[in-house]
């Protein structure tokens, strides 16, 4: 474990030393080249891509974006992907390549959607279109989310800590991956508290299966096979939505495929995107 979290430091190190901050926003880049958004998702932050950002610098000029209320980033009075959209495309390119991670790529999405002159490809990587179940869709049952509300309402610390575990629950480097992300997290401020409640909102509430079904550009699903939130069973419906949709399933992986499998990841997103090397 020593060895693993020795590694992810001289990834944090040799990034920080690379990267340039762009005026009042926190996102940072890496790399030059065709331009890569990365969104984290829920509880997070940007810090959270590290294992992979590296290798995908060597290719892209990769774009680390800090969703509002986390890290620095100012937190928002209305905590709505109409508002989480206007923050973010305020400062990003005019158009890149999307990936967003669980929250971010419903974030991504929905960019996808309304701003499609902004968006060359999208790459959801765990996200889940609607992410509570409903009907034939499978997904996180209402009753388990209202009580991880619940949780983070009454005890955010204890319950924070319990989330970080599961996202690489059920991955086949289940212990080492919760210790990379634990790792990862360990040093980052904590998100705002409004910005937690509102991402809980989003994913509890919104449905963007339609909106996915009428984008445009070439788009990428990846999927963990062991994934506890994204149900991998979902695939067969993402292709009845959008037959042009690429999936890639990482059998190793739980929610968090880039900390499991990085190498995987890095070369599933090379194909995808391609390269300019």
């Amino acid at each position: 474990m020593a060895n693993k979290h020795l590694l992810v430091n001289e990834v944090k190190v040799s990034i920080e030393q690379k990267i340039e901050n762009n005026g009042p926003s926190t996102y940072r880049t890496i790399g030059a080249g065709q331009d890569l958004v990365l969104i984290h998702g829920w509880g997070v932050n940007s810090n959270i891509w590290a294992p992979v950002v590296e290798q995908l610098s060597e290719h892209y000029c990769v774009h680390l974006v800090n969703l509002p209320g986390f890290s620095d980033e100012p937190a928002l009075e209305t905590y709505s992907l109409a508002n989480i959209a206007h923050r973010l495309l305020a400062d990003l390119p005019q158009k890149a390549i999307w990936c967003g991670w669980s929250l971010g790529g419903l974030i991504a999405t929905y960019i996808a959607y309304h701003y499609p002159e902004r968006v060359g490809k999208l790459i959801q990587v765990c996200t889940a279109l609607k992410f509570v179940e409903e009907a034939q869709w499978l997904g996180v049952k209402k009753e388990v989310f209202s009580a991880f509300k619940s949780g983070v309402v009454k005890q955010p610390q204890k319950t924070l800590n319990r989330f970080l575990s599961l996202l690489a629950m059920g991955s086949e480097t289940v212990k080492t991956d919760i210790a990379t992300i634990k790792h990862l997290m360990s040093d980052q401020p904590e998100g705002n508290a409004s910005a937690l409640l509102g991402g809980l909102v989003l994913l509890d509430e919104v449905d963007l299966r339609q909106e996915f079904s009428q984008l445009s550009m070439p788009s990428l699903t990846i999927l963990g096979e062991h994934d506890n939130l994204v149900s991998v069973a979902n695939k067969p419906k993402l292709i009845e939505l959008s037959s042009t949709n690429q999936q890639v399933i990482f059998q190793k992986s739980s929610h968090a495929p880039f900390i499991s499998e990085p190498i995987l990841f890095h070369q599933v997103l090379i194909s995808f995107i391609g390269s300019q090397k």
